[in-house]
């Protein structure tokens, strides 16, 4: 677990806490990007290492990584961003997949973060692609 301040970050289980990590993607993919709740909620939580990040307690961030290395479902409150904690809690799920011996983690980075990405060592492979109506690019960092 990582401690700053008012600041921390938990691997989450989802029969724990599935309730407040599918609150913060209704909020992020549902309702702020009209992303399909059949598509949102793919039926994949229970396989997935979920991450939340709290701010004095309260959840204002999550993510899952898969068993492969495929990180998804970022997403922080957007009360929230633009303070780094989206750093923060991709810097614990990186360490995360480091611990487990996962050869590479990757990720399918809409456009507008994938300068966010690279900032964390993550590079472009390939073109563009549609994912739920949005424009992404596939990123991977190999473990070194």
């Amino acid at each position: 677990m990582l401690r700053d301040t008012s600041i921390s970050i938990i691997e989450a289980h989802w029969s724990e806490h599935s309730d407040e990590i599918t609150h913060i993607r209704n909020i992020v993919f549902v309702k702020e990007q009209c992303v399909p709740k059949n598509i949102e909620m793919d039926g994949k939580d229970v396989d997935c290492n979920h991450f939340l990040i709290c701010k004095k307690n309260e959840p204002i961030g999550t993510a899952r990584l898969q068993s492969g290395g495929k990180i998804e479902r970022v997403s922080i409150l957007k009360t929230e961003r633009k303070k780094g904690l989206g750093t923060k809690l991709m810097k614990f799920i990186i360490n995360s997949a480091r611990k487990k011996d996962l050869e590479k983690v990757y990720l399918h980075s809409q456009m507008d973060s994938i300068d966010f990405y690279k900032s964390l060592g993550f590079k472009t492979k390939g073109g563009m692609f549609q994912e739920a109506g949005i424009k992404h690019v596939l990123m991977v960092m190999e473990n070194e």
